[in-house]
Order: structure tokens, then C-alpha cells, then sequence
């Protein structure tokens, strides 16, 4: 049987302090305001889960898009699976026009999951529901990005960005009878890896929390020294996101990913589609490769609006990810075939503040279908 996910928000409250309240101007004026979603689930593989989504908008001196802004979440299960991540940004660093990015994690799951690698792993019903695919892990990171404009005029900009990381990762077999402890692939013992990395980021979204025109282009390169690190590998990613506004209500939302890695290579650092992120609708990982290349479209629209209710509005959204991975057994004709797909729909909502937006989605795939909740849209 497919194991879902069932998500509840028990309450959703929204605490706001502004000066443009007080001044009679729109929120994101000189203003402060914070979002805490308390949710709680269940399911078969974790038990029940209980934990918040907090996040926090400071747009002191009218700075565009913020001046900081935290992103966070927190999650613990009665089978002791946590999960804890925060993001926190700030548009000036040290009073110099450089944005810095800090983010960190830390994540014990009692049911990670591993197929093997290549882009036609089979998936079994029998094997999904006697934990198979199942192995516990414990993972933390913390990294630092730095970005610096090197052109800007109107919304266009373009940025020079530059950074480094730590990351840990320890799997652990639970049963000899999984598929971890058969297939043995690289980095089954775990490690450290830490990195550089360095690109170049271009856009001219007229959002960066709801863009709905514009485009959003990414190259980045990170490196992992092997004198650093317990795995010595190089990673590329390219990514590109494009949005059309069509009938004053419905935005087309457009992304292209393409990654690419290389060098002594743990299974957990390879490119992988299947999750939140991408092919969502498939278990988290499902496909494994050292170059990955996926596509997502979203229509996204904000259905119902209550302006003089704290500016209170519900949207949805209908979207397909496409996307396979390839090994060093592919060739030129893989490029053009062997792509999975799943399909989905969404709901979201977003009250006093329009950067703050709640998001609900269903993803079906031919293996299993998958429910998740975050905050803002998925790109």
C-alpha cells in the first residue's frame, strides 16, 4: 500500500509590528512583521510529527527587498525522526551593499531512503512496505554565501556570489535486508564535506517571494578540496526560471535545472531528483546519477482576496516536474528519453504580509503520491 503523509495546521497566526501600520502605509514600508504556523502530522513511517514554521520580515529604512529576513522550521516525531532548518538573510553586510546568506540543518531520519544509483531503479510495493529502501541517517550543515552587485539598474542586476560550507553526513543500517547494506555505494560510511564555491546570478524578477515577470538565472560552481574533506568532488549547477503574467490573474511559471558532479562521489552527494524540490510525487531521492536535468511548470493563481481582512487571499496552483539523472553508462541518445514526470496540485495563502505565503501540495507519481507544506512558492 502507498504511505502518505497526512499534514494538519492546527493554527495560524501572524504577529505584526510596523510603523507603516501605524502611519496608515502598506506592509513592507519601514515596517516589521513575523509568521508562526504551528503544524502537526502523521505517518506510518514516522509516527506522529509535531513542530513550526516561523518567519520573520524586517524592512527597516524602506530597504527593497528587506533588510533581513528568517526563514525557519522545526520538527520532531514520537519515532525520533528531527528536522531543524534555518535561513537568514541581510541585504547589507557590515553597512556595504553585499547581501549575505546564512543557512544551517540539522537532520536525523529514521527512514532516508536509497534506490541505488541510475536513472531505472525499480521500485517494488512489497519491499516499500517491509522498509526495504529504509536506512536511518544524521546530517548537519552550515554554510555562508556572499553576494555582490556588479551591475544594477531598475530590477535588472547582475551578482558576482562567493561562499563555503560544512556538511556531515553518518548513515546507519537498520536491517541487513535493505538495500544500503546490498548495494554498499560509496560514501556508506559516511564523512565529512566541506566546500567553496563561486558564480553568478542574474535576474530581473519584479518579486523576489511573488514574482509573476521576469527572469532568474543561476551558474555556480563548488569545489570540495580532498584535504578538507573526507571526499575529494566538484559540482556545476545551472539554473533558470522564467514567469509570464497572463489575464491579470495567472502566472506561468517556468524552471530548468541542470547539475553535474564529479571526483570520489558518496551516494549522498550525487545529483538526485525525487522530493520536495523536484519530481515531487516520487519518495524522496527516488533517482540517483552524477548529472541530473529537470524541468518544472507551475500556473499559480490567487483566487479569492479579502484586502480590508489583513489583506488575507487564497491561491492554487496545478504543476508537472519532469526530469531523469545520467550516469557514465549513458550516451548522446539519453539526453532525449528515459524522462519521469509526475503531476500535482497545490493551495496557498498569505495574510498580512504578501511576502508571507503558506504552501500546500499533492504530487502523484507512478510510485507512491507525497504531501508537503513550507513556506513561499517552490521557486
Amino acid at each position: 500500500m502507498t504511505r502518505y503523509l497526512f499534514l494538519i495546521v492546527l493554527l495560524f497566526f501572524s504577529i505584526t509590528t510596523a510603523k507603516a501600520q501605524m502611519m496608515g502605509g502598506p506592509i513592507g514600508a519601514d515596517s516589521l512583521s513575523s509568521a508562526l504556523v504551528p503544524v502537526v502530522s502523521y505517518s506510518s513511517n514516522e509516527g506522529f510529527v509535531g513542530g513550526a514554521l516561523y518567519n520573520r520580515y524586517d524592512y527597516a529604512g524602506n530597504i527593497k527587498p528587506f533588510k533581513n529576513y528568517l526563514q525557519s522550521s522545526a520538527l520532531v516525531s514520537t519515532k525520533g525522526f528531527i528536522e531543524v532548518e534555518g535561513r537568514f538573510e541581510q541585504t547589507q553586510t557590515f553597512n556595504r551593499n553585499i547581501r549575505s546568506i546564512y543557512d544551517t540543518f540539522f537532520r536525523r531520519y529514521t527512514t532516508d531512503i536509497f534506490f541505488g544509483i541510475g536513472n531505472q531503479t525499480s521500485f517494488s510495493d512489497t519491499r516499500w512496505d517491509d522498509d526495504y529502501y529504509y536506512f536511518e541517517s544524521i546530517s548537519v550543515g552550515l554554510s555562508y554565501k556572499a553576494r555582490k552587485p556588479l551591475y544594477k539598474a531598475g530590477n535588472k542586476q547582475l551578482d558576482l556570489q562567493a561562499g563555503l560550507g560544512i556538511e556531515y553526513y553518518i548513515p546507519h543500517v537498520t536491517q541487513d535486508n535493505s538495500s544500503l547494506n546490498q548495494l554498499m555505494p560509496t560514501g556508506n560510511d559516511g564523512g565529512w564535506v566541506n566546500y567553496l564555491n563561486t558564480g553568478v546570478i542574474w535576474e530581473n524578477r519584479n518579486s523576489e517571494f511573488d514574482p509573476n515577470r521576469g527572469n532568474y538565472a543561476e551558474f555556480e560552481l563548488q569545489y570540495s578540496p580532498k584535504f578538507l574533506s573526507n571526499y575529494g568532488l566538484g559540482k556545476a549547477r545551472f539554473e533558470f526560471r522564467q514567469y509570464f503574467y497572463l489575464f491579470d490573474f495567472l502566472t506561468i511559471a517556468n524552471r530548468l535545472e541542470a547539475r553535474h558532479v564529479m571526483g570520489d562521489l558518496p551516494f549522498w552527494e550525487m545529483a538526485t531528483l525525487g522530493g520536495s524540490n523536484n519530481l515531487r510525487g516520487y519518495p524522496l531521492n527516488r533517482f540517483q546519477g552524477q548529472s541530473s536535468l529537470a524541468y518544472t511548470l507551475e500556473l499559480r493563481a490567487w483566487l479569492v482576496k479579502f484586502p480590508q481582512l489583513y489583506g488575507l487571499k487564497f491561491g492554487g496552483q496545478l504543476f508537472t516536474d519532469t526530469g531523469r539523472v545520467f550516469t557514465g553508462a549513458d550516451d548522446i541518445n539519453d539526453l532525449f528519453e528515459g524522462y519521469k514526470q509526475t503531476i500535482g496540485f497545490g493551495g496557498a495563502m498569505s495574510v498580512f504580509n504578501p511576502d508571507f505565503i503558506l504552501r500546500g501540495e499533492m504530487g502523484f507519481s507512478e510510485d507512491v503520491t507525497r504531501i508537503y507544506i513550507g513556506v513561499g512558492y517552490l521557486f
